[in-house]
């Protein structure tokens, strides 16, 4: 028991990555024994007959995949999250495809064809694709952001972008198997007249294999993969098994019943390409500075893709009616569904906007208020309150100084007196907390209407605009009395002290240029209350 521990231990030792840019040394071990093993099948085929040389390769197809299920589920358990699921799901229809490939060896070399009846037995062999595309829709990575995307958006927007993957690899196939029926295939059919089952199941694993191969491809191009090796491998071996079954779709359609020993070498090297991307070691996930923006020929190229096999596919059919020759069902049918997938798409699309604009629109809103609002009170900040006092001091110029009789723009200007010493002696939270219950006293005692503002560490100030029942004056001090009530900071009681300037637009008072005057004048007359200490308010004067 203990050296099988030491020989586990040594392997998973071998399979780490040995430092940056090399390669583990199990995957070097890995490569030279497939390169040797596929030298070896060229061989066979060369030097054996055909029965044995096919049961042959097709052995050592089974073997890839035996050894590509042993090693997905091995590394899985060092793997976590998404690395981890693709594994399993790739282990387990690897797994699953064993038994038959062995049961195809064993047809060969038996005489038999492997283009024989159609079984129940072998429609579940066709199951284990759909557990493979759920493996290849799990490979690790990353969204191309746009710019101020957080993680919950990327999260939302994951689950419908493998929904356009999947409606997307299901169109770019189906319009290229009906290119190749409506050019090739349908011709061989109506003259080899092949079995109608035997057909049907020569053609499920091509097309398989190539919505396999489109996912990847997809995955790649508009995605930022964590592995660039581990999908370079994938999807170069779904694309030889996609190749290698077309052929035997071809044979399958011609009618003939025995395929070349070379054909099944596809299937091998498939398989073996398989089982090095399951070598790859787990890369280290590293979060990069700056998102990466995708670019208008990406943006463009995920637009269109899906659509260019179809206007081609599209293109032979109205070719066809265009010379007066007869859609069969095939063709009929085929674009009929196709269609039906691009309506789907369409709408899975439509919702993807629809989000994305109200997203955009959350965004603006979140932007505007960090713009214009102080992050701890909620209050106007410096912006948002010169923004305001220009437009006050506009509409009072508008009326030719308030002359005729409406209400005066009044500005206060209030400082914490000692705030300084609350943060130093309790901490800047507690300083924190007095400015949010001054930021609240502040709101409570004004208008809808009127201003208040935070312009910075202590201070704040009021934009008293309109008449009502109180003069400015009179509004001024009840703040003031309410700012310096007692309160709980912290746990502990505690008496705000505060200083508070007020400065008036009236006919008496020569209107000022700008917000900034009228912000000086406040501020003159707040430092003349806070030279008394009394806590009170003092309205400016000239003479200050």
């Amino acid at each position: 028991m203990s050296g099988l521990r030491g020989g586990v231990a040594a392997v998973s030792r071998a399979w780490r990555s040995t430092g940056a840019g090399r390669t583990p040394p199990l995957l070097s071990w890995a490569v030279v024994g497939c390169l040797v093993l596929l030298g070896l099948d060229v061989a066979v085929v060369v030097l054996l007959d055909p029965r044995p040389a096919a049961a042959a390769v097709t052995s050592t197809a089974a073997a890839f995949l035996a050894a590509t299920a042993v090693s997905c589920l091995w590394t899985a358990r060092r793997a976590r999250g998404a690395e981890r699921r693709w594994r399993l799901l790739i282990g387990i229809a690897t797994a699953g495809a064993v038994a038959p490939s062995l049961g195809t060896a064993k047809t060969l070399l038996a005489g038999g064809s492997v283009a024989g009846r159609f079984s129940p037995a072998q429609a579940g062999f066709f199951v284990l694709y759909g557990v493979a595309l759920l493996g290849l829709l799990s490979l690790p990575s990353e969204p191309i952001d746009g710019p101020g995307e957080n993680a919950s958006t990327v999260r939302r927007r994951g689950h419908r972008w493998y929904a356009i993957t999947v409606l997307d690899s299901i169109l770019i196939v189906g319009s290229i198997a009906l290119l190749e029926w409506g050019t090739v295939l349908a011709t061989v059919v109506q003259v080899g007249a092949p079995d109608l089952m035997q057909f049907l199941f020569a053609l499920v694993q091509p097309v398989t294999s190539m919505i396999l191969a489109a996912a990847v491809l997809l995955i790649a191009s508009f995605r930022r993969p964590r592995s660039l090796a581990t999908s370079a491998l994938l999807g170069a071996g779904l694309l030889i098994s996609t190749v290698t079954g077309n052929g035997f779709l071809y044979l399958a359609a011609a009618g003939n019943r025995a395929a070349p020993p070379g054909a099944y070498l596809g299937f091998a090297l498939s398989w073996l390409l398989t089982f090095l991307a399951a070598l790859v070691p787990v890369p280290a996930r590293v979060q990069p500075d700056v998102p990466a923006q995708p670019g208008p020929r990406a943006i463009w190229a995920h637009a269109v893709l899906p659509y260019m096999t179809l206007c081609a596919a599209g293109l032979l059919v109205l070719g066809k009616l265009s010379t007066g020759a007869q859609l069969d069902r095939v063709e009929t049918y085929g674009m009929v569904c196709l269609l039906l997938v691009v309506l789907v798409r369409q709408m899975v699309t439509l919702a993807e906007n629809s989000k994305l604009l109200a997203e955009v629109r959350e965004r603006e809103r979140q932007l505007h208020y960090q713009a214009f609002y102080d992050p701890l009170t909620g209050l106007a900040n410096r912006a948002l309150f010169i923004r305001r006092l220009q437009r006050a001091l506009s509409r009072d110029a508008d009326n030719g100084g308030r002359g005729d009789g409406a209400a005066p723009v009044s500005l206060l200007f209030l400082d914490l007196d000692d705030f300084k010493q609350v943060n130093d002696t309790f901490g800047h939270a507690t300083g924190d907390e007095l400015l949010k219950i001054s930021a609240e006293r502040l709101r409570a005692g004004t208008r809808a209407l009127d201003t208040v503002a935070r312009l910075g560490g202590d201070e704040f100030a009021v934009i008293l605009d309109g008449g009502g029942p109180d003069d400015p004056r009179r509004i001024g001090e009840r703040l003031a009395t309410a700012v310096q009530a007692p309160c709980q900071v912290a746990g502990r009681p505690y008496t705000p002290r505060a200083s508070l300037g007020l400065v008036t637009l009236d006919g008496s008072t020569a209107r000022p240029a700008s917000p900034d005057i009228l912000l000086h004048q406040a501020d003159l007359a707040m430092y003349a209350a806070k030279r008394e200490r009394a806590g009170r308010l003092v309205v400016y004067r000239p003479d200050l």
